[in-house]
Formats: C-alpha cells, sequence, structure tokens
C-alpha cells in the first residue's frame, strides 16, 4: 500500500457517468477533498478522503498529474477487490487482462488482507 496506520479505511469504488474529460474530472475530486477537510501534504499518510481516477473508458494517459489507468491499479487488492466485483470482465487497457485475473493473479496474502462487503446500493 505505500504506508502503514493504524487506523481502518474504506476503499470503494464506483462507475459513473460524465461529461467531464479525465482532467476536468480530477479537478472536481480534489474539489471535493478539499470541501471535506483533505489536506494535501505530498507524502502518504492518513487522510480524511482520497479520490483517485482509476479508469476512463479504455483511454491511456501519461501525464505528470494524471496517468490513466492508475499506475498501480494492476498490484493493489484493497483496489482490484471491490473493482473486480464491479467490473470483472473488464479489461486494463495496458495488460489486455480482466480485472478478475488481475485479482486472482494477487498473492493469497494481500487477497485475505481485503474483505469484502455486501453492496452498497
Amino acid at each position: 500500500m505505500g504506508f502503514s496506520s493504524p487506523n481502518w479505511f474504506w476503499n470503494l469504488v464506483c462507475e459513473i457517468k460524465t461529461s467531464f474529460s479525465p482532467p476536468a474530472l480530477l479537478l472536481q475530486f480534489w474539489q471535493i477533498e478539499f470541501s471535506l477537510g483533505r489536506k494535501r501534504t505530498g507524502k502518504l499518510s492518513d487522510r480524511t478522503l482520497d479520490l483517485d481516477l482509476l479508469l476512463y473508458e479504455d483511454l491511456v494517459l501519461k501525464g505528470e498529474i494524471l496517468c490513466l489507468p492508475h499506475p498501480r491499479l494492476h498490484e493493489r487488492a484493497f483496489v482490484l477487490g471491490p473493482l473486480q466485483e464491479l467490473i470483472p470482465h473488464e479489461k486494463h487497457p495496458i495488460l489486455g487482462v480482466s480485472i478478475s485475473s488481475l485479482w486472482e493473479g494477487l498473492p493469497e496474502e494481500e487477497k485475505r488482507a481485503v474483505r469484502i462487503l455486501d453492496k452498497l446500493c
């Protein structure tokens, strides 16, 4: 994950329809984070809210501020766990492998650390 914390936190994924471009959507995410007390310090630490843009259709983008798909999406059980429940058959735009296959390829120890809850809606 990149850092450790004694605090529990939620990792959720959702699929949305938007007319925003990826950079404009990321800016909207940052505005939401700021309005809810997020302070960007530049280091990995606990935060009130962290909104990430994981995928945007099958777009591949490598920029200074935004990379799509999220560059560590395929390595993170806490992202792939809920994502494979939402879009299991979607393929990673660079790797060409389904989200469920990426989940299955993770080490069992990492998958066990993710607790899948009932759907929220």
